[in-house]
């Protein structure tokens, strides 16, 4: 795939862990049954906004390629 391609795919799975971290934080607010949850909703949240970073830091990385060449 172009560069191009990949920046796109980057900024799409940035955008999917954004929402999957607003939706696990949301559970963490108002779980349906608090003990069975317990902290996993805050780490996947955790989780969600590291890979939301990575993600866009990895489409800014391929743009800045892009209009370095």
């Amino acid at each position: 795939m172009k560069a191009e391609a990949w920046r796109v795919v980057f900024t799409g799975l940035s955008l999917t862990c954004i929402t999957a971290t607003a939706l696990f934080v949301m559970v963490a607010l108002n779980p349906k049954d608090a003990a069975t949850y317990g902290s996993a909703p805050l780490a996947y949240a955790g989780g969600s906004a590291a890979l939301a970073i990575a993600f866009n830091r990895a489409a800014a990385w391929l743009l800045r390629r892009a209009t370095s060449a």
